[in-house]
């Protein structure tokens, strides 16, 4: 974990002024490590730091609710059974969730991160872990 700490510190400290040196430190902690963990702020393929001007990031937004799968939920929240092809649907549309895109400008490929789905937001909204002042 020292190592870790010890090459990311000394990558960022090399990014402006040997960004060759501080991509080597980073690759060579990626490559003696068998779990392929690269850190955050680093494209995973050419161990460039993905800093403002070396990268471009997006967000790739949920589906939106149409009207048929407005209509789907409805039915579901009715309690009528679904069939395959609607549940499957549904489903999909549920576990849907937010990507961040983030495109190297050195290699120009995109690194995908998932963010949470609808039914973990859901279940989030329902539990809230803030506790509540009763004002009497």
């Amino acid at each position: 974990m020292r190592q870790k700490h010890y090459l990311e510190a000394a990558a960022w400290k090399l990014r402006d002024s040997c960004p060759g040196q501080a991509r080597y430190l980073l690759w060579a902690y990626s490559s003696s490590h068998d779990d392929k963990s690269t850190f955050e702020g680093t494209c995973p393929y050419c161990f460039q730091l993905l800093v403002q001007d070396k990268s471009r990031v997006r967000l790739k937004p949920k589906p939106k609710l149409t009207p048929r799968i407005q209509k789907l939920l409805n039915r579901e929240a009715r309690n009528y059974t679904l069939s395959f092809k609607e549940a499957k649907i549904l489903k999909k549309y549920k576990d849907s969730k937010s990507v961040l895109l983030i495109t190297c400008k050195t290699c120009n490929r995109t690194v995908k991160h998932h963010g949470k789905s609808r039914s973990f937001l859901s279940a989030v909204k329902s539990n809230p872990t803030t506790p509540r002042v009763n004002s009497a």
